[in-house]
């Protein structure tokens, strides 16, 4: 699958998530997304420190990732649904590099939706016509701060060349898709 980024196409190319054009946005997205795809992991044996980081990445993005797909199909937003596309791609290569880190690290790695993502879920699923501002508030601003704390984390103390990449290459990533968060909330009504 990997992390390609190219957006769905049913994302208006004239959408304007938060102040980022559509095309810019796509093109972010897609230039992070290769540079991910990049990483090649080794096969050294990971601290139980470093487990435990791979292990947070791979449940935070997965709330972001289930939270996401739902807005794509829920939202009636173009702006929002292109945010939404835009995590989606980038969760889904982050966890196709994850599984490929973890096959070669020997370990296994979560696919089951924490207790906290179930009920970020159904907090998102159940807002009604408040949707748009749960998802970005929820995934889009707090997700993203809470993730971004994450990747800080590992890329400080991080054994693992791959991971400490991996996390250096995410940040950035990660401040777009909170500064477009921001800005879009700011223009819900």
């Amino acid at each position: 699958m990997g992390l390609s980024l190219s957006l769905a196409a049913s994302a208006k190319d004239d959408s304007k998530p938060g102040k980022l054009d559509a095309p810019e946005f796509k093109k972010i997205n897609s230039e992070a997304g290769q540079k991910v795809k990049a990483l090649q992991p080794d096969d050294s044996k990971l601290s139980d420190a470093d487990k435990a980081l791979a292990e947070e990445i791979a449940a935070g993005g997965l709330i972001q990732l289930r939270t996401s797909e739902l807005a794509v199909k829920s939202t009636r937003s173009p702006d929002v649904k292109l945010i939404a596309e835009g995590e989606v791609d980038e969760q889904n290569g982050l966890a196709e590099k994850l599984k490929e880190f973890a096959a070669k690290k020997g370990i296994k790695l979560s696919g089951e939706l924490s207790d906290d993502g179930k009920k970020v879920l159904t907090e998102i699923k159940d807002s009604g016509d408040n949707f748009d501002r749960a998802y970005l508030e929820k995934i889009g601003v707090a997700g993203h701060e809470k993730i971004k704390k994450t990747m800080t984390k590992v890329k400080e103390q991080a054994g693992d060349a791959l991971l400490k990449a991996l996390a250096e290459t995410a940040l950035p990533l990660i401040e777009v898709h909170l500064t477009v968060s921001k800005d879009e909330v700011a223009t819900l009504r």
